[in-house]
């Protein structure tokens, strides 16, 4: 490594998924160390809660984490952790507060496995003894318009949960290339993953996007997306909530329909001459790109770009039939895979070096009221 002092200091980033832990060791240059953890998902299934793996996950990542740091001489700047679901937010980077870190033990939210992040975080600086650490842009930032909330009943209100993070830090560096100021640009951002969510980016603020988990949009490789109302009364009326809750969110989409998530085995079945599997994976682009014109439509057909990204992106046979249906929408951009340890080390970064303020998350009363 460089002998400048700078470049030999680092922010640890971590970043807990359903079934992995992302973490690693960004100086301002770049990635200096990562590394994924996977679980066995039959393990993690003995916690009841999401907060219950914090020992379990800590235990693994902290010697691998100190051994880096030893073995190549590191300073720690800071620590940074993925944001989970938690109270609606501004979109920036955040210190992590009390408040913050009990929404996210709780679960209050939602019970998901990046509510980990900051809870990993926080006991990292702690350890070693840093005055605080943070997150960025979580998973609950709410800049949505008004009208994008309202959902066809009053008793039921759109929310604005997608993959922030990613969607974000992408559509900055393509407002980077195209050189203008990423607060001056309009996109359309589809992050396409294990969850799909279609985003309407103004200004740098998100507008209007499908609840990747449990809301509208195109299915995924495992979530159900938008349903006809009548199916989804019959499987409530029918079924306990947490079975009705467990079918939409990870027992949906592609593994419905043909058993698989990999959309790998989807276009092998479908080269193998299987009509069944053709007609899904046909309907799986055609729904993402109905979204796209959608989001498309909703900002005035005025778009600096419609951007991919997530490991669907990947695919370059996926990309090539989406962009047989919205490339002549507007220019048309990929940005394959998912930048969020990036997106999590730049944010801390620009703290660190006076070049943003950190926001401070509101408790119960100084809640954003919309």
């Amino acid at each position: 490594m460089d002998d400048d002092p700078l470049l030999r200091e680092v922010v640890i980033v971590v970043n807990p998924g359903s079934t992995s832990t992302k973490v690693a060791l960004y100086s301002r240059r770049g990635v200096v160390w990562e590394q994924v953890l996977r679980h066995d998902p039959a393990g993690l299934s003995s916690f009841e809660r999401v907060a219950d793996q914090l020992d379990f996950r800590y235990g693994l990542i902290r010697p691998l984490l100190w051994e880096e740091i030893s073995r190549r001489g590191l300073t720690v700047a800071g620590v940074v952790g993925r944001g989970g679901i938690v109270r609606p937010v501004e979109g920036g980077t955040y210190r992590v507060n009390e408040a913050f870190l009990e929404d996210a033990r709780s679960g209050r939210y939602g019970d998901h496995a990046s509510n980990l992040g900051t809870l990993l975080a926080d006991r990292l600086r702690r350890e070693l003894g840093l005055a605080e650490c943070y997150t960025v842009d979580p998973v609950s930032v709410d800049n949505m318009w008004d009208k994008a909330r309202i959902s066809g009943h009053p008793d039921i209100e759109r929310v604005c949960r997608g993959h922030p993070l990613n969607v974000k830090r992408t559509a900055r560096r393509i407002a980077e290339q195209l050189g203008k100021p990423f607060e001056e640009t309009r996109f359309v951002v589809a992050h396409l993953g294990g969850g799909i969510s279609i985003t309407v980016v103004e200004g740098g603020k998100i507008r209007d996007v499908n609840d990747a988990l449990l809301g509208m949009g195109p299915f995924s490789p495992n979530r159900a997306g938008a349903l006809p109302l009548r199916g989804v009364m019959r499987l409530c009326y029918t079924l306990p909530q947490e079975e009705v809750t467990r079918i939409f969110s990870s027992r949906s989409g592609l593994m419905a329909y043909l058993g698989t998530a990999d959309l790998r085995e989807v276009l092998h079945r479908v080269d193998e001459g299987d009509e069944k599997a053709a007609l899904v994976y046909e309907a799986f682009v055609y729904q993402i790109a109905k979204e796209i014109g959608a989001c498309h439509a909703a900002l005035r057909a005025d778009v600096d770009g419609i951007i991919v990204t997530g490991g669907i992106a990947l695919s370059e046979r996926f990309i090539g039939d989406l962009k047989d249906y919205v490339e002549r929408l507007a220019p048309f951009f990929v940005v394959a895979g998912e930048n969020e340890m990036e997106a999590l080390a730049e944010g801390a970064f620009r703290v660190i070096d006076g070049l943003e303020v950190p926001r401070e998350y509101p408790d119960d009363e100084g809640a954003m009221k919309r």
